[in-house]
């Protein structure tokens, strides 16, 4: 079916059966498929990019930093799209080839990391819900992490 590459990168984490992510599971594939086969036909697509290379190796401190300052522009330009009728999603779908697409489109490799790539296109209807999530309590840690004190 499809992409058989992208396929093979995704990961395949296994949680508890009555978990949120468990039940969403089929759904959330169908759904990541569906952009694959027809990624092709989106309208616009834009590439966010980080001023620096985020090379293997970056410290911590700068990539949460870099991450930092790109990530919420990209929610608030997927927000402001969200107000007009448009939606958008966060892929990764291209990075493995990022070089490549920097040689394609212009970009100086050595210069710009490439931080995804976003699919923007009108919705199909507009009523969108909150989707099925863990109860904050589950990832939230006041003065202890796990079972563990601080």
């Amino acid at each position: 079916r499809g992409n058989l590459e992208w396929s093979a990168q995704q990961p395949t984490a296994e949680y508890g059966a009555d978990d949120t992510r468990t039940e969403r599971k089929d759904a959330v594939q169908t759904s990541a498929w569906h952009l694959v086969e027809h990624f092709h036909e989106v309208p616009y697509l834009l590439i966010p990019m980080i001023e620096g290379r985020l090379d293997e190796g970056t410290p911590t401190f700068r990539q949460a930093s870099a991450w930092g300052s790109l990530l919420p522009a990209v929610w608030s330009f997927m927000l402001a799209l969200r107000e007009r009728g448009m939606g958008s999603a966060w892929t990764t779908l291209h990075l493995p080839n990022e070089k490549e697409v920097a040689e394609l489109l212009g970009i100086p490799f050595d210069r710009y990391t490439q931080a995804g790539l976003f699919p923007i296109a009108y919705t199909v209807g507009t009523e969108f819900k909150p989707a099925p999530r863990l109860p904050a309590s589950e990832l939230t840690h006041w003065d202890t992490f796990g079972h563990h004190e601080l």
